[in-house]
């Protein structure tokens, strides 16, 4: 994507000697000045590999970096996410700028043009593991207060710069933020890429569980026993007819079974348990509990004698990097807003008017931890210079060019949000 027409256009101005800036030339001055030193940044923490739950380096880095720059307050919550807050000027919303600190593991490194933890910088992009997902935007996001605040630009609200754990495996980070309610904002930019528009949704996704319990026995004599297959073959059947949720945003919900195991690892012995998963992609209606709910009414409908059925959500252990023992959900919440609602139309107005062209609003085609949050009552929306296309690619990078302009879109949207009243 090339440079936008309005950061072409006001070039000029930067270098703008005497007379006082208005607040737009202000904004691209700041850009300017600040640019290499967030791409050196986002190098540096390409080059730390933080794959989920072996973020700690990456976490180190954050806080002194945080530190060094001037935060007023850095902490890190017992799950190993890390916060920083740049205090308001006073009387206005607090913001949260949020990325996740993990990546997904690099593969077959021979597969990569450039070294996945290389942060090399090459052809107008940074190269490697989580440049798109997510650090290239954490970079922006951790310059974005202090930028303003060295401006004498601070908003009224406070910022808070979150980057939390284990979000690739779990989004175990946010969900744990928002259980213990800690450093919750009133406005969160989530930096999943979004190629510089909005992001307004995303379908939530979680794994059921569909666990049948008969009696073992030797599959000479099935009339000894009870097959928990018995229910299965019919439960698939009437599953396909199942009702699912739909909105007008995402269309309709998605189940598809994707696995089965069996408690009995011989061909000829009738199991006591089957476990069926069930991969579900929820539209905004479909919240986990309605969801279970429609299985479970499946379920209902497919009673054999001898044979219980349990639904539930999956979760699995997780062991974050600080040590502590939790249990990481296999999946994330569903999230969308009206492109109608007030802070949307302020954001895209506010980003229309400061790059000088038009701003999509956009779904995510994959689950976020926006989800999260807004089940909170957070006001939430996406924004990323990054490209989905090359998320978990060996293609990974962010283009520089595009970061220019999501320099700019941080610090006009933090501006604007954190200078709502409360």
């Amino acid at each position: 994507m090339s440079q936008s027409p309005s950061l072409c256009r006001k070039s000029n101005i930067i270098n703008f000697k005497g007379g006082i800036l208005t607040m737009e030339e202000k904004f691209f001055e700041l850009v300017s000045q600040y640019k290499d030193e967030i791409v050196q940044t986002a190098s540096e923490m390409i080059q730390i590999n933080s794959q989920s739950t072996q973020e700690g380096e990456f976490a180190e880095y954050v806080v002194n970096k945080m530190q060094e720059l001037g935060y007023d307050e850095v902490e890190v919550d017992p799950y190993g996410s890390v916060f920083g807050t740049v205090k308001g000027t006073g009387n206005g919303s607090s913001v949260m700028l949020n990325c996740h600190l993990d990546v997904v593991d690099a593969g077959d490194e021979s597969k990569w043009k450039y070294p996945p933890y290389s942060g090399a910088i090459a052809e107008g992009k940074i190269w490697g593991r989580g440049a798109s997902d997510t650090k290239g935007t954490f970079a922006i996001q951790l310059y974005t207060p202090i930028m303003l605040k060295r401006a004498g630009l601070l908003p009224k609200g406070d910022l808070v710069v979150a980057g939390v754990v284990a979000e690739e495996i779990a989004g175990f980070g946010a969900m744990m933020q928002t259980k213990d309610n800690y450093k919750l904002t009133d406005y969160a930019i989530v930096g999943e890429a979004t190629e510089n528009d909005l992001a307004i949704g995303s379908k939530g996704r979680f794994c059921a569980v569909v666990k049948i319990m008969g009696k073992s026995c030797h599959a000479s004599i099935p009339e000894e026993g009870k097959n928990p297959f018995d229910f299965l073959g019919k439960f698939l059947v009437e599953l396909k007819d199942m009702e699912l949720g739909s909105d007008d945003f995402f269309g309709s919900s998605i189940a598809s079974p994707t696995n089965i195991t069996s408690s009995e690892k011989g061909t000829n012995i009738i199991p006591n348990e089957v476990v069926l998963y069930i991969d579900y992609r929820q539209s905004s209606v479909d919240t986990e509990e309605v969801a279970i709910g429609r299985i479970k009414e499946v379920a209902d409908k497919c009673k054999v004698d001898g044979i219980d059925v349990e639904v539930s959500a999956l979760y699995f252990p997780l062991t974050t990097y600080t040590g502590y023992e939790g249990l990481g959900y296999q999946g994330e919440y569903p999230f969308s807003v009206s492109p109608d609602e007030p802070y949307v139309k302020l954001c895209k107005k506010a980003l229309q008017e400061a790059t000088g062209r038009n701003i999509k609003t956009k779904a995510w085609a994959f689950a976020t931890d926006t989800g999260h949050y807004a089940t909170k009552g957070v006001k939430c929306i996406g924004y990323s210079p990054a490209e989905i296309k090359l998320c978990h690619t060996t293609e990974d990078n962010i283009d520089i060019k595009m970061m220019e302009e999501g320099i700019l879109g941080y610090m006009v949207l933090s501006r604007e949000l954190a200078n709502q009243e409360k």
